[in-house]
């Protein structure tokens, strides 16, 4: 039974967003202090708001779930588990998460999960998912908020990192997620639901790929530029970023869509890890 709720809980996304918090919080820390125990507390609460958040998007979607074959397995889609329980497990999880975070990180995280939470759920998964082309960009709000979160639980302010934090995430979100659209387009097309790739087509999705992974290549310089990181993480950088950048040019001319999309959807993995691991050691430099 253990195993159906770990399930529910999307351990891969958790631990996607986890990577932002440490990246961003470490980059906090390195100019103020580090503190273990609000480190912890605020992967914690974090990641048990990002668990609800799951929770409550696979109760939503579990109708759709069932028409796509990449989802048809999930335990909700399935019916393995009691509804109600799980509507009670991720009101539990939510609630834990902004106890920790208001009482044991700060306010203002809580409010910024809070956000994040709100924008998923209500904005992404009820009101645009099924019914707007959009519907990724907002949702990529939700996805932006642990990087602001890692970072104001250190220093208690919003200010122009961490908002330009918010954009860079923003940026590679859509970048990601337009890539993984191509390969799995036929699931979308089965469930209705009306992705970018979808509507517009292959080659106009491949374009707005290449343009947003631009868009997150100028954002990044930017954080050198105005004197937050050093010359050595604008050089790193930019050796992986203008790789994806030049993948992603070359494949608006590949006629194997889905393998050459998945190629760019592993990069970008690879992309953000390694931004957060640049930011965490930059006060080295």
């Amino acid at each position: 039974m253990f195993k159906y709720y770990l399930e529910i809980i999307k351990p891969g996304i958790i631990v996607g967003n986890i990577t932002l918090i440490i990246g961003s919080f470490l980059f906090a820390s390195s100019h103020f202090y580090f503190c273990f125990f609000l480190f912890l507390y605020t992967i914690l609460g974090t990641s048990l708001v990002i668990a609800s958040a799951c929770v409550f998007n696979n109760l939503i979607d579990s109708d759709i779930d069932q028409k796509m074959q990449r989802t048809s397995n999930r335990v909700l889609s399935r019916k393995i588990l009691s509804f109600r329980l799980v509507f009670i497990f991720g009101i539990f999880l939510g609630i834990l998460g902004l106890l920790i975070l208001g009482l044991l990180v700060n306010f203002l995280s809580m409010i910024l999960s809070i956000f994040g939470f709100f924008v998923y759920i209500f904005l992404y998964t009820i009101l645009c998912k099924r019914k707007s082309i959009y519907s990724t960009f907002i949702g990529s709000f939700s996805g932006s908020v642990p990087s602001m979160i890692g970072y104001t639980a250190v220093t208690n302010t919003i200010d122009i990192f961490s908002i330009l934090l918010f954009f860079i995430f923003i940026f590679w979100q859509m970048a990601h997620f337009y890539a993984i659209s191509i390969v799995r387009i036929e699931d979308y097309k089965a469930a209705n639901i009306p992705v970018f790739s979808l509507i517009k087509g292959i080659l106009i999705t491949k374009k707005h790929i290449f343009y947003y992974i631009f868009g997150f290549t100028c954002l990044t310089l930017l954080l050198t530029f105005l004197d937050y990181t050093s010359f050595v993480f604008l050089l790193c950088s930019c050796i992986i970023n203008f790789y994806w950048l030049f993948l992603s040019f070359f494949n608006l001319k590949k006629k194997n869509h889905k393998k050459n999309s998945m190629q760019l959807f592993y990069y970008s993995i690879f992309v953000v890890i390694m931004f957060n691991v640049f930011i965490s050691i930059d006060f080295l430099f």
